[in-house]
């Protein structure tokens, strides 16, 4: 059987898929990306991606909508998930190289 994911109340808000400007506001809306992020990769078993990859995916594209997180905001909720230990880089590595190559995510 198999499982489906419920979508977050703020993947139903449009301006979830901006960044917004207010600090306050964008530390909570990035924790709920990262909580996304990792309960939708969880749910699907998917360790690694790449950012083009993620922005075409429904995690990052919410079709219904018709709104998608820009790369750059990706690569900003990609950063935040480093900075708490969810995400592993190889050395020397960056963020912008995940364009093409995988990223990988710590999802314990």
């Amino acid at each position: 059987m198999a499982m489906s994911f419920e979508w977050p109340w703020q993947y139903r808000f449009p301006p979830f898929f901006t960044l917004q400007p207010n600090v306050d506001t964008r530390q909570k809306q990035l924790a709920a990306w990262c909580s996304l992020v990792l309960s939708f990769c969880r749910l699907h078993k998917q360790s690694s991606m790449t950012v083009m990859e993620a922005q075409e995916s429904p995690l990052f594209n919410n079709v219904k909508l018709q709104r998608k997180l820009p790369v750059e905001s990706i690569q900003i909720v990609l950063e935040e998930l480093r900075k708490k230990g969810n995400l592993e880089c190889p050395e020397g590595w960056d963020l912008g190289m995940g364009f093409s190559h995988p990223i990988c995510l710590s999802l314990g």
